[in-house]
């Protein structure tokens, strides 16, 4: 592989990790899984004295079938000066992104992933990643914790589901192409440091448990509720894919408590603003007791849910 290669790959695997880490999924098939009626929208609107902050949870890869979205989608871009996301996209997708961040991602001490994990899970790392046409030593010096996501993107690229029909990339064109400002809540250290300050123990975990529901029925029933219950804004049912990343509670903490809690001053902050804020993060950030909904409750704010449902 050429240097210039190795640089392609890893601009393409990093914006690829940000893009899953926003919202990790538990798997993406090729089947349809839109429900009957419109989408209830997980959008709330929160009202200060000066202006309305909206909170968008979102779903990070959809299919054409998902659009155009309905009324509330608009209504609060469109009543929106500003559009803020997990990280704001001006920064993902810049040139030198790739080259700042890469020490984050791949080893810099000579180790590789064959001197980091088990003998069984480098044959079966090796094995899963050769059917996807990756030679494993073009990744050698990257992290567990990245080829766990890479793993699990390139199930969830599907031809139906892609990241670029997206909540996230579909208000990051509409605000660009307007010359609406954006803005992050989160650098890409912040997100990327979700993974990488776990224990290698932990990393290989989360690695094996990949290789083994990748294509298993289980993986697609989970991704299938997950996406359904987003499109009928169901609470209960995200909730339980929350409580699913519990299993592992420094993954937990570092996936949602902590990125919660750093999030709900910042939200605050925009409340003090005159203009409109409309604020988008992954769905799974919004239910649950350490869910945004309950922390700025908690604070003693008023939340509105906004359901325009026509289309």
């Amino acid at each position: 592989m050429t240097k210039h290669h190795r640089s392609n790959r890893a601009q393409e695997i990093l914006i690829f990790l940000v893009l899953i880490l926003i919202f990790v999924l538990p798997g993406i098939t090729h089947s349809q899984v839109i429900g009957n009626g419109y989408n209830n929208s997980l959008i709330y609107k929160i009202q200060s004295d000066t202006n309305t902050v909206y909170l968008l949870g979102s779903i990070h890869v959809l299919a054409e079938e998902y659009y155009p979205l309905t009324r509330s989608f608009s209504y609060a871009y469109y009543n929106s000066q500003k559009v803020v996301f997990e990280i704001d996209p001006e920064i993902l997708f810049s040139p030198e992104t790739s080259k700042k961040n890469e020490k984050y991602y791949t080893f810099q001490d000579g180790k590789t992933l064959q001197t980091v994990l088990s003998p069984g899970t480098y044959r079966l790392l090796k094995k899963k990643l050769k059917t996807l046409g990756i030679d494993i030593k073009d990744v050698h010096k990257f992290k567990p914790w990245v080829l766990h996501l890479t793993i699990s993107g390139k199930v969830d690229s599907s031809i139906d589901f892609r990241p670029d029909l997206g909540i996230e990339n579909h208000f990051y064109r509409m605000a660009k192409d307007a010359g609406k400002p954006t803005g992050g809540l989160e650098s890409i250290r912040d997100q990327l440091d979700v993974f990488d300050t776990l224990p290698m123990k932990v990393q290989e975990a989360l690695l094996k448990e990949s290789l083994a529901l990748t294509n298993s029925k289980k993986r697609e029933k989970a991704f299938l509720h997950m996406v359904k219950s987003w499109h009928q804004g169901n609470l209960d049912g995200l909730e339980e894919l929350v409580e699913s990343f519990k299993t592992y509670p420094l993954y937990y903490k570092n996936l949602l408590v902590q990125r919660n809690n750093n999030w709900v001053p910042q939200i605050e902050e925009f409340l003090t603003e005159e203009k409109n804020v409309l604020v988008i993060v992954g769905a799974a950030h919004l239910p649950g007791e350490d869910g945004l909904l309950h922390l700025l409750t908690e604070k003693g704010y008023e939340l509105e849910r906004v359901s325009y449902v026509m289309p």
